[in-house]
């Protein structure tokens, strides 16, 4: 029957239920000797002596990210109780491998103690203040091997997400009942990544059966984050556990090798943004250089020159004239009756001219001088 808030549970007073499964309840409860507040986890059957061995060796871990098992009863369990959401996705591949990597780390000590979860999937990790924790470490019973005329099976089929929700999660040689290790969980954590990079879970399907029949035979749609990324989540799901990462601590380091490789900017939704910033930078450095470059605008002051010829003399042949590039001096050609041509300079403050005696430098012609001239005899 169900614990209701005011019960006993040996020496703990149940408070409040926290969510129920298909293998018993969860409810937050105190501790009347220690007076802290737990969680305690019911079982519909009474535990074996090899599931009670299990819980013990799970209860001697002290990781902080691996929920603590304080206490076990005929068919509860006393552990740690923790405010915490589920883990979900999509997230940024920061994130998402920073979550992993404590999840690893979890694990990594687990398998050290020839412990193994069997039952990894984001119900089981909760993100609290203070990190990842790792729920159920261990203790997950050992799915038998499932046919189209089990019971199991039948009610996965009729009611949703009663077994798929964990057959999802499962690895290929658990589903085939052999025998289990530290690579199952890995598969199973490869699983868990996907969905926290994508929002959507790598192998789906509209029953239980189809759910086995993507596991076992078919391949996850890639993710197209970045290739580093793609190739450490393919290879956790490999269908043959030698293929796979052998320990955690091994994934771990292949994992932060494949973000180290992940552009900064890079992330679940937003890598793509850089073509787009590099041709914005581009576009704004062509129009600097354009309004460098294009001239100064002609200056509207108007100057005009008369040139007075004194006597007989008369402009030269020639008919070229030019203005000094200060715009202060004109230098022009003018000829006498016994046709003796003489170089004449004239500046722009003064009303005669007089013949030059040195060859003026750099002088611009008429033809590409911005401000017009008046010549007149």
């Amino acid at each position: 029957m169900p614990l209701r808030a005011g019960d006993k549970l040996g020496p703990y007073e149940i408070l409040a239920p926290i969510g129920a499964g298909g293998m018993g309840e969860v409810y937050k409860a105190r501790d009347t000797r220690l007076g802290r507040i737990v969680a305690i986890k019911t079982s519909k059957a009474e535990f074996s002596e090899r599931f009670e061995s299990e819980a013990r060796a799970v209860a001697a871990l002290n990781h902080p990210n691996i929920c603590q098992l304080y206490d076990v009863g005929p068919n509860y369990l006393v552990m740690e109780f923790i405010e915490g959401t589920p883990l979900h996705g999509p997230m940024t591949v920061e994130k998402a491998v920073g979550y992993g990597a404590q999840i690893l780390d979890a694990l990594d000590t687990a398998h050290r103690k020839g412990l193994t979860h069997r039952d990894l999937k984001p119900a089981n990790l909760l993100v609290t203040k203070q990190g990842i924790k790792l729920l159920d470490l261990g203790l997950a019973k050992h799915h038998p091997e499932l046919r189209e005329t089990d019971s199991t099976l039948t009610a996965a089929l009729t009611q949703e997400g009663r077994i798929a929700g964990t057959l999802q999660y499962m690895s290929p040689e658990q589903l085939h009942s052999k025998q289990v290790d530290g690579r199952s969980d890995i598969f199973s954590f490869g699983c868990v990544l996907y969905e926290m990079l994508s929002g959507r879970r790598a192998f789906g399907g509209s029953s239980a059966a189809s759910v086995i029949a993507a596991v076992l035979e078919r391949e996850p749609e890639p993710l197209k984050t970045t290739e580093a990324l793609d190739r450490v989540i393919k290879r956790c799901l490999m269908k043959d556990p030698d293929g796979r990462f052998q320990t955690a601590r091994d994934l771990k380091y292949n994992l932060s090798l494949a973000l180290e490789a992940t552009p900064t900017i890079a992330s679940a939704r937003g890598y793509w943004r850089l073509p787009w910033i590099v041709a914005v930078a581009m576009g704004l450095l062509a129009i600097a250089i354009f309004m460098l470059r294009r001239p100064l605008p002609a200056t509207e002051e108007v100057w005009r020159f008369q040139i007075p010829v004194a006597g007989s003399a008369r402009l030269s042949a020639y008919g070229s004239f030019a203005i000094s590039p200060d715009g202060r001096q004109l230098a022009y050609f003018a000829s006498t009756p016994d046709g003796v041509s003489r170089l004449l300079l004239r500046s722009r403050d003064s009303l005669e001219a007089a013949a030059a005696r040195y060859r003026i430098p750099a002088i611009a012609k008429h033809r590409g001088s911005a401000a017009p001239i008046l010549v007149s005899r």
